[in-house]
């Protein structure tokens, strides 16, 4: 029986924890490390790092873009402005344009309100403010 992600093998953690290292690394343009203080929460954050990045994020039936837009959408509606700008960034650098995310949110106005858009809108400028200056002459 095959893997439920369509592999022929089911991926042991360590496979996962490479696969969700290394897409952390190019989403995020850098490995989000935990501090010593996190030790008490870092078997969680193991578990949601080998699954979201290890082994969601890599399934065939939807691209990285595709993906990422999707999460942005759950966090515009939601009003997640926190973990904003992480996946703004992210979906830059996989080559999503300013405008699409732009215009993602303004869409969301519409399925999770005014305040969690506007406040969305704000996250995102100033995203795409500090994504220019950390990657100058390139443009999205």
């Amino acid at each position: 029986m095959g893997a439920p992600h369509g592999g022929s093998t089911l991926e042991t953690r360590e496979q996962l924890a490479r696969k969700a290292k290394e897409f952390r690394t190019f989403y995020y343009g850098r490995d989000p490390q935990l501090g010593p203080a996190a030790e008490p929460v870092k078997e969680a954050f193991e578990l949601i790092n080998e699954t979201l990045f290890g082994h969601i994020y890599q399934r065939p039936a939807l691209d990285h873009k595709t993906r990422s837009l999707c999460t942005i959408s759950a966090l515009v509606v939601l009003n997640r402005d926190r973990q904003l700008p992480g996946h703004i960034t992210g979906a830059l650098n996989l080559g999503v344009t300013k405008a699409q995310i732009a215009e993602l949110i303004t869409q969301m106005l519409f399925y999770g309100g005014y305040p969690c858009a506007s406040t969305a809108l704000v996250v995102a400028q100033q995203t795409f403010e500090q994504w220019e200056k950390d990657h100058p002459g390139e443009r999205r």
